[in-house]
């Protein structure tokens, strides 16, 4: 019997040594990023977030930065972000009663990023009247001009908020789930895939859309096998996505976060491995010796590049450890907010003019940075 309750107990340590390697794994490649990112912006590791130039608080690549550092787990300055983000949103909400009259993913991509950094998006920030700032609410069944203005991109994002923790919907809401979901799958072109432009299918948006699908595969499951095929079809022989007719990187990580929110390993795929060429090898092939990863092969490193390969990356992990897809926040354990007596970063209220700036300090820190344009950048 005492054998018995050995081999068992071998077992599973087996098996959560297995799922912690695999959790690892993940950790380990955000971290050596956040470390090469330190690096170039000449800050000590695990401060990266702190530094009020590079990480602007509210920016679409910070934000999504701290998301991908959050959900591995990487020991950074999270407490000074989130308070950072916090204020920006009480900034936005004072100046214009709203972060964004148009873009939804606004709201979406600071709502996911405050669950990754263990904050409440419900509650989060306060308005010109002192009211807090419901995030979900706001960005989805309150948001004026209405999610479907900014065409699949804002639907898509709608609905990976709503389920990143399973918000209800007020029965009095003009919009629901169903009313999302009967609009995204409204978009469906023949050939299986979906675009950010009515009617041309990309593969970019054709696995954004299929992430958000995922927690409804058992119901639409023709409609998801139909875009799967459309990205198949559209993988070249090399293993590799084209995106305005180059090979890049964020097409591949889109297309593994996608497939391994759906619980397909896209190593393991037969359809995603061209010439022996697996999908997982095919984004690789732009990881550069650092850790972090170009846009196209050749450029130098792309922190836009970068934080979608590690999402990617992430999910797949996530997938083979058994754990829960990347959105999924529902029984999320966040990580460790420090607690800092220092002020907190002045919030950068992006503003045409701002925009510019930013844009002339990144390039001016990592030249040749290709701005491609997808629809998780908000642009």
């Amino acid at each position: 019997m005492r054998k018995k309750w050995i081999m068992c107990l071998a077992l599973l340590l087996c098996v959560c040594c297995l799922c912690s390697a695999a959790s690892a794994a993940g950790g380990s490649a955000a971290q050596q990023a956040e470390q090469a990112f330190c690096k170039i912006a000449g800050c000590k590791t695990g401060e990266l977030l702190a530094q009020e130039d590079w990480m602007s608080a509210g920016n679409s690549g910070s934000d999504w930065m701290a998301f991908v550092f959050a959900v591995n787990g990487v020991p950074e300055k999270y407490g000074s972000y989130l308070s950072a983000l916090e204020t920006y949103v009480t900034q936005q909400y004072a100046r214009q009663g709203c972060l964004d009259t148009v873009l939804a993913t606004e709201y979406h991509r600071i709502a996911l990023s405050v669950l990754a950094l263990g904050g409440d998006p419900t509650a989060f920030g306060t308005d010109g009247n002192g009211k807090s700032v419901d995030l979900v609410a706001d960005g989805v069944w309150n948001f004026k001009a209405g999610v479907s203005k900014q065409g699949l991109n804002g639907l898509v994002y709608a609905l990976i908020t709503l389920d990143a923790k399973g918000y209800a919907v007020p029965t009095d809401a003009k919009i629901d789930r169903q009313w999302i979901l009967n609009q995204i799958l409204a978009l469906q072109n023949e050939d299986g895939g979906f675009g950010f432009m009515p009617g041309r299918s990309d593969v970019d948006m054709t696995a954004m859309t299929l992430t958000a699908l995922a927690p409804y595969k058992e119901l639409y499951m023709e409609q998801i096998e139909s875009a799967l095929r459309f990205l198949s079809v559209q993988q070249g022989d090399d293993g590799q996505y084209l995106g305005f007719g180059e090979p890049n990187a964020e097409s591949a990580a889109q297309v593994i976060l996608a497939l391994s929110s759906l619980g397909i390993d896209p190593a393991q795929d037969e359809r995603y491995r061209k010439n022996g060429v697996t999908l997982p090898e095919a984004l690789d092939a732009f990881r550069l010796e650092d850790g972090t990863y170009c846009h196209i092969q050749g450029d130098p490193s792309d922190p836009m590049a970068t934080e979608q390969a590690l999402m990617a990356l992430t999910a797949l992990n996530r997938l083979r450890s058994g754990g829960s897809r990347l959105y999924d926040f529902t029984n999320y354990v966040a990580p460790i907010v420090e607690k800092s007596n220092s002020h907190p970063l002045k919030a950068v209220i992006l503003t045409a003019a701002g925009v510019v700036v930013l844009a002339a300090v990144t390039t001016a820190v990592i030249t040749g940075i290709r701005r491609k344009k997808h629809a998780i950048t908000d642009q």
